[in-house]
This record gives structure tokens, C-alpha cells and sequence, in this order.
């Protein structure tokens, strides 16, 4: 079972409290709160790209480490085959 290396959770994007005075400022709050809730989804998405990208590049080191083993694994087997052509089987 593979350890979790990541813990990636979803944080608050906006708690504001709605102000009861007059709409003009409401409206205006509530652009201003759209325009933080934006930005820190964005925030957001590029922090999960910096992990994703984080786990792609582990995996692609795993695999080169995986296919280099294979290569050395192909090779000894190759020179076993040689030299177990080159003997006598009625020796």
C-alpha cells in the first residue's frame, strides 16, 4: 500500500460578512468579494498544478529508474544466452 507523500485539501475561498447598510455598497462589497473568490480559486488551481506536476515528474523518475533496470536485466540475460549456446549440451 503506497504512503501518502501529498495531502491536498480544498481551503475557504471568501467568508465576509454582508453589510446591511444601503445596496450601492452591498453591490460593490459583493463585486469586491467575487473578485477575492477569483483570485483565490485561481490561487487555488495553481497550487493543484504545482502538485500534479510535482507527481508527474516523480513518475517519470520512476519509470527511467524502471527502464534502466530493464536495459541491465536484458543485457545479463543476453550474455547468459551466449554462453549457454557456447556449451555442450553432452557434456
Amino acid at each position: 500500500m503506497p504512503f501518502a507523500k501529498r495531502i491536498v485539501e480544498p481551503q475557504l475561498l471568501r467568508r465576509h460578512a454582508v453589510p446591511s447598510d444601503d445596496s450601492g455598497a452591498l453591490f460593490e462589497d459583493l463585486r469586491s468579494i467575487s473578485n477575492v473568490a477569483l483570485s483565490r480559486t485561481l490561487r487555488q488551481l495553481s497550487d493543484l498544478a504545482k502538485h500534479a506536476c510535482s507527481l508527474f515528474q516523480e513518475l517519470e523518475d520512476e519509470i527511467a529508474s524502471t527502464n534502466q533496470r530493464l536495459w541491465t536485466l536484458q543485457g545479463r540475460i543476453g550474455r547468459i544466452q551466449q554462453t549457454a549456446s557456447g556449451l555442450d549440451p553432452k557434456q
